[in-house]
């Protein structure tokens, strides 16, 4: 019985050591640590093929240093780096990459994402900004309009062949009538964190006439949120009762909002006040430096690199 007993020990301890150890479970938790756990907390593969070594992948972790991307509520679309886990509510709290501030969110509302996506997206300010996802599906709506229009276009001139083929020579010889166009819509220069200055003398009376305050969230192409200085919130605000705003120190940042560049932050290096340009170095391109209007800049007071 001794020799027996010592050989089901030697078995179970050489079993053991094949088993991976099993990660220690905080106390208290019990089994309720496994509930509600959130998108991507276990990622499962396929054995590799006899013959193959699998590459090495980035273990995605839903616990405190993994990265996240908030897939709902108030802090949608916005990267972060889990701090804590609530397990107990299935809620984690996140440092925010844009801003620096922790949040608990729900396991449900993030992604576990890696390490290059997260370094690559989690700053990029053009990716947040609804205009710029308004931008996208009205370029989409006008392309199915224009597409329309063409057809309609092709079934009326069908048509008036026939029309004039009925009709006397010299109803033939009057000149088809054109459509009417509406003048294209000013772009759209929009952007969270902007100073601007609010320039609508009929708006609340003019009481906010000439006045700075910060874009806090933008609604639609051309509609916008706005805060004062006293912390109020503006709703409702059109881009047209807004103009952009240069800073007067040179360590203040600049955002780009029109052309190639826009979205990207940096800083003014040089001012020409009498062609209305400006010198600028932005963040993503350290080494170059444009001559940018004052048009298409304005002061940005959100997160930076620098």
């Amino acid at each position: 019985m001794e020799q027996r007993g010592r050989h089901r020990t030697h078995l179970q301890t050489a079993c053991d050591a094949d088993r991976e150890p099993a990660p220690p479970q905080r106390s208290g938790s019990g089994c309720r640590s496994c509930r509600h756990k959130g998108p991507g907390a276990h990622q499962t593969q396929a054995p590799p093929k006899p013959g193959e070594e699998r590459e090495k992948e980035e273990e995605l972790v839903m616990g405190p240093g993994g990265f996240v991307l908030v897939q709902s509520g108030a802090h949608k679309e916005l990267y972060g780096k889990i701090e804590g886990l609530d397990p107990d509510n299935a809620r984690v709290v996140v440092k925010l990459a844009i801003g620096g501030r922790s949040a608990t969110i729900s396991q449900h509302a993030v992604k576990l994402v890696g390490r290059t996506e997260y370094e690559k997206n989690c700053k990029d300010l053009t990716r947040l900004s609804r205009a710029h996802k308004e931008k996208e599906k009205e370029k989409e709506r006008e392309k199915e309009k224009e597409q329309q229009r063409q057809e309609e276009k092709e079934s009326r001139s069908k048509d008036e062949r026939k029309r004039k083929h009925r009709e006397s020579s010299q109803d033939r010889d009057k000149p088809p009538v054109k459509e009417a166009r509406r003048p294209p819509p000013p772009p759209s220069w929009l952007q969270r964190d902007l100073k601007v200055r609010f320039i609508d003398k009929s708006f609340k009376g003019g009481k906010y006439y000439n006045s700075k305050m910060c874009v806090e969230d933008v609604l639609s192409p051309s509609t916008c949120i706005c805060r004062t200085d006293e912390g109020r919130l503006i709703d409702d605000v059109k881009q047209g009762m807004l103009e952009t705003i240069i800073p007067k120190l040179e360590s203040e940042s600049i955002m780009v909002v029109l052309g190639e560049h826009r979205g990207q932050v940096g800083r003014i290096l040089q001012r020409d006040k009498n062609k209305c340009r400006a010198m600028v170095q932005l963040d993503r391109h350290e080494e170059k430096v444009f001559m940018l209007d004052y048009d298409i800049i304005c002061q940005y007071v959100g997160e930076t690199d620098h």
